[in-house]
């Protein structure tokens, strides 16, 4: 009898596979069975949407990672977090930029919660759909973003609150680097005066 497969990989995103863990189709099951009697439908929409949000953030990270020409291996998703695996960051600007990556995806589903919620429904199916998405990607989304910025291990917000040692160290730099410019005269005042003789004696001579 061969054994259940651990990991299920339904589609690609960014070129990298998306894993689902096995304990993410227990959860989803589980969820809908006791929704079953009430609204089957919407819990269905809502858990998608909680799931499509893991998905997203983890994308995030990829879509950095990709950007600075990193290896994405997969992204990883489990019922309550994700995992991005890629090739570890070459700088620390690198490292901080795929931190935020996640959290910025996750923005633009926040910002997308409150275009649809914003849009116009009547009372019924298609009003709790839209219900369901909303708080998913809006209050619930804006939950996960503001723990997942916490410093702490293994979180995101360890990496991605580097940024502001990062931005100091940078603007050292550069105000170590600026060009001392010349002081400027004073009204009336003028170079120094030598003498022809002293002239000639500075100025190098050309061998015949």
């Amino acid at each position: 009898m061969r054994p259940l497969p651990r990991e299920f990989v339904p589609f690609r995103l960014l070129g990298a596979p998306v894993v689902f863990h096995w304990s993410v189709l227990v959860v989803v099951a589980l969820l809908l069975s006791l929704s079953f009697r009430s609204n089957p439908l919407t819990a269905a929409v809502g858990v998608l949407a909680y799931l499509l949000l893991i998905v997203a953030h983890e994308a995030g990270h990829a879509w950095v990672a990709r950007r600075h020409g990193l290896y994405v291996e997969s992204l990883r998703i489990y019922p309550m977090h994700g995992c991005c695996v890629h090739e570890a960051a070459r700088t620390p600007a690198q490292d901080i930029a795929i931190a935020w990556g996640g959290v910025g995806a996750q923005a633009l589903l926040f910002g997308l919660a409150m275009l649809i919620g914003a849009l116009p429904s009547t009372p019924g199916l298609l009003a709790s759909l839209q219900t369901a998405v909303v708080i998913a990607w809006g209050p619930v989304n804006l939950m996960i973003l503001v723990l997942n910025l916490l410093p702490v291990p293994p979180l995101d917000g360890v990496r991605a609150w580097r940024v502001l040692p990062w931005l100091r160290q940078r603007w050292r730099m550069r105000a170590q680097a600026k060009p001392v410019k010349p002081k400027p005269r004073a009204p009336g005042e003028r170079g120094q005066v030598v003498s022809l003789d002293e002239h000639r004696k500075r100025k190098p001579r050309s061998d015949d």
